[in-house]
């Protein structure tokens, strides 16, 4: 059965009528057609579009035409609330991050079934697992799950004078020089000390590489103990 939770973080679970079986995953490969010449050259970088996708089927409640309506008004507040983390089951720990798009409906002999389908927006390709927490001090190896890049949220333990972080594996690095707290968005590319924005204190070349986890081991030192927080991601 197909789970749901909500940005307020109640949780939904679908009748076994409804289903989510169709996952695309679509590449973007930009590319220049080559004047009176055989093919294209590409001109970037790869990268992944977003999702649509469908969640469809039936709500069935034998002799019971209330529990039907109820059942629907519940949900249509529930959706209300995006974006939506979509579990394919109950029982699995990957999701999507999605929107809906809508709620067709078709009631069917006067109310005793209703057909719905909801199409899905992932503006996120990425399917994500549980937060995951690590705590660096020195030298440590952590191992991330997934298949694919994941750029970790990196908090120092306390006020410090400046922050550098290296991943040996990959070679990326943050070094940031100002005292207090310091926090870098490795996904929205930002620096905070105590608070106040200081994207100038970070070294020119993360603004150009960013700061990644890959999957499986990575080999990570700090000068300063600092926490990861980031979630394994899948393809």
């Amino acid at each position: 059965m197909i789970k749901l939770i909500n940005a307020k973080g109640a949780t939904r679970i679908l009748p076994e009528t409804m289903i989510f079986k169709n996952v695309p995953l679509d590449f973007k490969v930009p590319m220049q057609s080559l004047v009176g010449m055989d093919g294209a050259v590409k001109t970037g970088k790869t990268t992944l579009s977003s999702r649509q996708f469908v969640i469809s089927g039936r709500i069935y409640y034998p002799g019971d035409k209330d529990r039907i309506v109820q059942e629907l008004d519940g949900l249509l507040l529930f959706l209300r609330y995006a974006p939506i983390r979509v579990y394919r089951d109950k029982s699995h720990d990957r999701f999507l991050f999605a929107y809906p798009l809508g709620a067709q409906q078709d009631w069917i002999d006067k109310g005793i079934e209703l057909a719905l389908n909801i199409p899905m927006l992932a503006l996120d390709p990425y399917w994500y697992g549980a937060e995951i927490l690590e705590e660096v001090s020195g030298t440590k190896t952590i191992e991330v799950d997934g298949n694919a890049l994941v750029a970790p949220y990196v908090k120092t333990k306390s006020s410090v004078s400046s922050l550098t972080l290296i991943n040996n594996t990959t070679g990326d690095e943050i070094a940031v020089t100002g005292s207090g707290i310091i926090e870098v968005d490795n996904e929205e590319f930002t620096c905070f000390i105590n608070g106040n924005n200081r994207l100038d204190a970070v070294n020119s070349e993360w603004l150009l590489t960013g700061f990644n986890l890959q999957p499986g081991s990575n080999s990570i030192t700090t000068n300063v103990p600092v926490e990861l927080t980031y979630r394994p991601r899948w393809y």
